[in-house]
């Protein structure tokens, strides 16, 4: 596998990503192997989130929401991956900008996690994340040897069950370290945090909110005991809005990755059908910020169906894609009350899961449109289901790889796959990039989309 270093030229980089073929518009372009020491954590910190913005809001989630019919592929390859034909190729900048990051992230852990445990936790909240978005997609990955430079170019695959555990380990190492006082850090994270300024209660925050996430991953694996251990977990979690994890862009060389790719691949992608439907179908007031006027005669609002490939249908909505400098949210209160309303219920707790389901609903209408909306929120809260509880938060957690792990986890939404492909199945994973298969020889290799990953089974 080859690891890379990346510390200070994250910015240009996403210029130079716009300008190359599509599934490059987030890549790095950066030292292979070898991380080269420096004398504090901070430009490593400010690279290691630059890295996960990347990875949070750029290909993967791009693509996912292809197969999740949020968004349709239209033309060139998105029309191929809303085939479902993706190659060993299509995933490698995915995959090396994973990795990229935790270099930088495992540098800090491992080079300044005694003196600064500040920054040892971000970087163990922020590893979280990363390798989180490499297990839930490819199942088995390097995690334990993953990070060694040229000292470890072929890392064994750790077990995905072993990749949540350690995941969860990590967290609370973190946790752990926001405990410190200042005085046991010597040196104090402030504006290169991009994320939260320094703030280490917010941190703290999401450390918890991504233990609940991952405990209710595991909800075909440990059944209601996920569900609890979400619960605790949220507790000490995300509190409103204002705890969101979010991506900001200054809308010069560093552009949002939506726009960007929207700007400079016109037509490939445009807004799914079912998604769409959806939102007018239940009058749903996020609509005019999820989805562009369309291109018919008269405009509206439509998305292109898996087998239409409809290039007049509506484009990327204002509220992620709509310039430059628009923000997206990577972790956001909403979710965390998502989670307690799939617990809730999933221990037979239907007042308080219908409470937690509104109050989730209302979180994002605030964050998609400003504003809450009570009548819709109740309407849109009133059946304790899970398919509706999901539902809701398909709608709500689009631009993250959230509900692609959820449809795979619940069979919720019901979404029929496209019938013009020629499995008329939508993937359960992505498949080993080609580097990993001929690179490393301890590569744990799956070629096959339809094999679910180890929490889908």
């Amino acid at each position: 596998m080859r690891k890379h270093l990346y510390i200070v030229s994250f910015v240009s980089t996403i210029l130079l990503g716009l300008t190359s073929c599509q599934h490059e518009l987030d890549t790095f372009n950066e030292n292979p192997n070898s991380p080269t020491e420096v004398s504090t954590p901070t430009t490593l910190l400010t690279g290691g989130e630059i890295g996960t913005i990347m990875n949070s809001t750029g290909n993967l989630p791009r693509t996912l929401s292809l197969f999740t019919q949020h968004t349709n592929g239209n033309q060139f390859q998105s029309l191929d991956y809303t085939n479902y034909f993706l190659t060993e190729t299509d995933v490698e900048t995915d995959w090396a900008n994973i990795y990229q990051a935790g270099v930088n992230l495992n540098q800090i852990i491992k080079q300044f996690g005694t003196q600064d445990p500040y920054y040892d936790g971000i970087a163990r909240v922020l590893m979280a994340i990363n390798i989180g978005y490499a297990t839930d997609v490819w199942g088995d990955v390097p995690f334990s040897q993953a990070f060694q430079g040229i000292n470890g170019l072929s890392p064994k695959y750790d077990s995905q069950e072993q990749v949540i555990s350690q995941i969860q380990t990590y967290l609370d190492t973190a946790i752990t370290d926001f405990s410190k006082p200042v005085s046991a850090n010597k040196n104090i994270p402030s504006s290169n945090d991009i994320f939260y300024g320094g703030d280490i209660s917010k941190w703290r925050k999401l450390a918890y909110a991504l233990k609940a996430r991952y405990a209710l991953r595991l909800t075909q694996r440990d059944g209601s005991a996920a569900a609890q251990k979400a619960l605790n977990y949220l507790q000490n979690s995300f509190t409103s809005s204002s705890d969101n994890l979010v991506a900001t862009f200054d809308g010069g060389n560093n552009q949002n990755l939506w726009y960007g790719f929207s700007n400079q691949r016109s037509g490939y992608m445009s807004m799914g059908k079912y998604f769409v439907d959806i939102l007018k179908n239940n009058n749903d007031p996020r609509l005019t910020y999820f989805v562009g006027l369309d291109s018919h005669n008269p405009s509206g609002y439509s998305g292109s169906a898996p087998e239409d490939a409809d290039t007049d249908a509506s484009p990327f909505g204002s509220f992620f894609a709509g310039s430059a400098s628009t923000s997206n949210i990577i972790f956001s209160y909403s979710e965390i009350k998502f989670i307690e309303a799939e617990a809730q219920f999933r221990l037979g707790n239907a007042t308080s899961a219908q409470a937690a389901l509104k109050a989730a609903v209302s979180a994002s209408l605030v964050d998609v449109t400003g504003s809450d909306n009570p009548i819709f929120a109740n309407t849109a809260s009133a059946a304790v289901t899970l398919q509706n509880i999901i539902t809701q938060k398909y709608i709500a957690l689009f631009t993250t790889i959230e509900p692609y792990n959820d449809w795979r986890r619940t069979g919720f939404p019901a979404l029929t796959p496209n019938q013009n492909s020629q499995s008329k199945k939508i993937p359960l994973r992505l498949i080993t990039p080609k580097s990993e298969r001929t690179l490393n020889t301890n590569a744990t290799v799956v070629g096959d989309l339809y094999a679910p990953v180890w929490w889908d089974n």
